[in-house]
């Protein structure tokens, strides 16, 4: 490589940095891919750590409202969290079967419970839009108003 005052590669005289090797753009599109995946494992873990003080038995935060019905959606959540420790590896390796079994996962433990719980909760929510709350049905999940 040619530098300033330096020695020169000879046969050029730095002008032919046009025609020189580059990163493939399929590599570049993959680097970029896997640091996006990576920012969304954090948000994963970062979501879970937010679940799981919600779900402590001494929270220092009040009570969340879910009902007994609804604690099994928040478990399948948690149940998607060691699938992220193998799309690490897959990130790291360039696999992308174990990528695909991630994607999977998410699928089925990440997003559906959450699908789920909004399903569930549907009803309550459009009687309060729709009227308000009468008195004896301001119980959100055995939560008083």
């Amino acid at each position: 490589m040619a530098s300033r005052g330096g020695p020169m590669h000879e046969g050029t005289d730095g002008t032919d940095h046009l025609f020189r090797e580059r990163v493939a753009s399929q590599y570049q599109i993959s680097a970029r891919n896997k640091s996006m995946l990576k920012l969304f494992m954090l948000s994963h873990w970062l979501v879970t750590g937010a679940l799981l003080l919600l779900l402590l038995p001494f929270s220092p935060f009040p009570p969340f409202p879910l009902a007994g019905n609804d604690l099994y959606l928040a478990y399948a959540w948690l149940a998607s969290l060691p699938f992220t420790l193998l799309a690490l590896n897959a990130c790291n390796r360039s696999k992308a079967g174990q990528m695909g079994g991630f994607r999977l996962a998410t699928i089925l433990l990440g997003i559906l419970p959450c699908v789920a719980t909004i399903g569930l909760n549907v009803p309550v929510v459009m009687s309060y839009f729709s009227g308000g709350v009468e008195k004896g049905e301001g119980d959100v999940n055995a939560m008083p108003d």
